[in-house]
């Protein structure tokens, strides 16, 4: 074995636009409950977590693993289902809904956020998207899940069957409305659904959720397809009804493109949020914002999140980290006499890091690998360790593996390398 202390080279992702290269999610920061980066936000929120999206990275967590209703958060699993068949092909967002009864408006629980359905209504996949994203419309959530799957519960079982794909157990839903305190989710959980959704579907931040307002009806009449005789008569509508994103970060918190807030009596005030400044993009979830009000609770669930945005942007930096070359490993009595090393995680020879921002420049790395192996090597067997640090912390370990197998050498082979092994050893001594 031999460790070799480096230098890493460190290029700083300033402006540069966030693109996942792939939608795998690296390991979270095994530092993230122990390494402070500066005095962390006291919240309201009962339980919280916030993650750089781009690495994974862990920056707060406020008792992540409990279990609470997200209520109208579960909309973002319905629509992540909906994109999932879009890129199948199995549905096409301009396809027209037909309305249930079971969907219109006037049929909601009291109490319900409604997109406004209602017989005689032509609609789009698109436009119950809409609904569901601005609106928060369980009418919206209600008309695709009767499209989608035939049956509200079939819909639901879809929505878990995804987040179990995602390897996410803790997430369940009973319906997609988001109304059933039965619906559960965790903060860790879904931050790590949402970090996802906004790599597989980024154009949704600005198609759906960054959307400041949505009106249904549509105000301009939709005409019916030409009849026998070449005719158009407009559809009967209701009154155009136009509604605001209830997330109010959009218009007060620079960068933020989403995602959606959500509130039912035994979750109190949820919110979950993403923002980009300056090349990077922050999620945050909030479950159990308390409020005697809905005009409380949305104020105190905004200032939650604006303060816990503002510690990550401001305390945490992702740097680009250019990780040391290494060399291949002798083995003895096999079919190669090499094998080379990948680092896992960083195959290209380069890792993303969310660290402190005071630690950017205290980065050192620490390679340790073998410079010998005897036959037969498996493939990703560990011959090495690249360890990233700051100070005394540890931030990183990168385990280095064999990139190809090597299977054990004929008689002559293993005859000659023990005999130079021999030798080898004598001439040392």
């Amino acid at each position: 074995m031999k460790t070799a202390i480096v230098t890493l080279i460190l290029l700083l992702r300033l402006g540069a636009p966030w693109m996942p290269a792939d939608t795998a999610l690296p390991r979270i920061a095994p530092w993230a409950d122990q390494y402070a980066a500066g005095a962390a936000p006291s919240l309201m929120a009962r339980t919280a977590l916030l993650m750089d999206a781009e690495t994974g990275s862990v920056l707060y967590e406020k008792d992540a693993d409990a279990v609470i209703p997200p209520a109208s958060l579960t909309k973002v699993v319905a629509m992540h289902v909906v994109f999932q068949l879009a890129a199948r092909g199995e549905i096409d967002l301009d396809e027209t809904v037909a309305l249930p009864p079971e969907s219109w408006a006037v049929n909601m629980p009291p109490g319900s956020s409604l997109m406004f359905l209602g017989p005689g209504q032509e609609v789009s996949v698109r436009e119950l998207m809409l609904g569901l994203a601005v609106s928060s419309g369980n009418d919206a959530a209600i008309a695709l899940a009767r499209h989608v799957a035939g049956s509200v519960e079939a819909f639901a079982a879809l929505m878990t069957v995804q987040a179990r794909a995602l390897g996410l157990p803790s997430l369940w839903f009973e319906e997609p409305s988001g109304l059933s305190a039965r619906n559960q989710i965790t903060a860790r959980e879904f931050a790590q659904f949402l970090r996802h959704y906004v790599a597989l579907w980024p154009e949704a931040m600005r198609e759906y959720h960054s959307l400041d307002r949505f009106t249904w009806p549509p105000e301009e009449p939709r005409l019916e397809p030409e009849d026998a005789t070449g005719n158009r008569v407009p559809l009967p509508s209701a009154a155009a009804i136009t509604q605001h994103n209830r997330n109010s970060l959009l218009q007060s918190y620079p960068g933020v493109d989403g995602i959606k807030t959500g509130f039912i009596r035994q979750s109190r005030y949820n919110l979950a949020a993403t923002a980009q400044r300056d090349g990077r993009r922050l999620i945050a979830v909030l479950l159990g914002v308390p409020g005697e009000t809905h005009a409380e609770g949305e104020r105190n669930r905004a200032r939650d999140a604006t303060a816990l945005l503002d510690y990550g942007f401001e305390h945490f930096r992702t740097v680009e980290l250019a990780l040391p070359p290494t060399e291949s490993v002798r083995v003895w009595k096999g079919t190669q006499r090499r094998v080379g090393l990948v680092s896992e995680g960083a195959e290209d020879g380069v890792r993303m890091l969310t660290v402190a921002a005071r630690d950017v420049s205290q980065l050192t790395g620490e390679l340790t690998q073998r410079h010998e192996v005897e036959a037969p090597v498996v493939l990703g067997q560990q011959l090495g360790t690249i360890r990233i640090s700051a100070a005394d912390t540890v931030l990183l370990e990168l385990p280095l593996r064999a990139s190809s197998q090597v299977p054990r050498g004929n008689l002559l082979r293993v005859i000659w390398d023990s005999i130079i092994r021999f030798v080898r050893r004598s001439l040392i001594r």
